[in-house]
C-alpha cells in the first residue's frame, strides 16, 4: 500500500466515524432518526467543510454495513 493510498484508508475511517459520533448526537439531541439525516443535511451542517461526494459514499458505507443509518 503507497502512502496515498494509506493516508486516503485513515481519511476514509476518520470521517466514518466522525460521521457516527455525529449522527448519535443528532439523534440524542432532538426526536430525528437516521432516515431524516441526508448527506445534504450533513453537509450543510458541517458547513461545506467535506465533500459532499465523501459524505454521501460514507454514509452509503454505514448504510450498507448495518449501521442502524
Amino acid at each position: 500500500m503507497d502512502a496515498f493510498s494509506k493516508a486516503e484508508s485513515n481519511m476514509i475511517v476518520n470521517l466514518n466515524e466522525r460521521l457516527i459520533e455525529f449522527l448519535e448526537n443528532e439523534v440524542r439531541s432532538c426526536s430525528m432518526d437516521y432516515g431524516c439525516v441526508t448527506p445534504l443535511y450533513v453537509y450543510r451542517m458541517w458547513g461545506g467543510a467535506v465533500p459532499f461526494e465523501e459524505i454521501e459514499q460514507a454514509l452509503a458505507y454505514l448504510r450498507a454495513n448495518n449501521y442502524g443509518y
